[in-house]
């Protein structure tokens, strides 16, 4: 395996960005879900390729926004991480 020293990331479901993540100079790609095309498409490019779960990569950006709400317009927010193992 090569150094990685550019990541594409896509949250949720994106497995479908990996052949992009590549066009683009990444090294590796981080998504929330896999396929077996994702692994053959990764192995193809010498790709590192990391599924974190559909659930697990997008929770941070909802709690992210919730934050930016609350401090831009005064909306009183919690977040409520329910788990998902998927």
């Amino acid at each position: 395996p090569h150094l990685i020293r550019k990541i594409g990331i896509c949250t949720g479901g994106g497995q479908g960005y990996i052949d992009l993540a590549a066009e683009q100079g990444c090294d590796a790609f981080i998504t929330g879900e896999v396929s077996e095309q994702t692994i053959h498409s990764a192995r193809e490019q010498g790709l590192h390729f990391f599924s974190a779960g559909h659930h697990a990569t997008e929770r941070y950006g909802i709690k992210a926004l919730g934050e930016w709400l609350a401090k831009e317009y005064g909306f009183d927010v919690e977040f409520k991480d329910i788990d998902n193992p998927a």
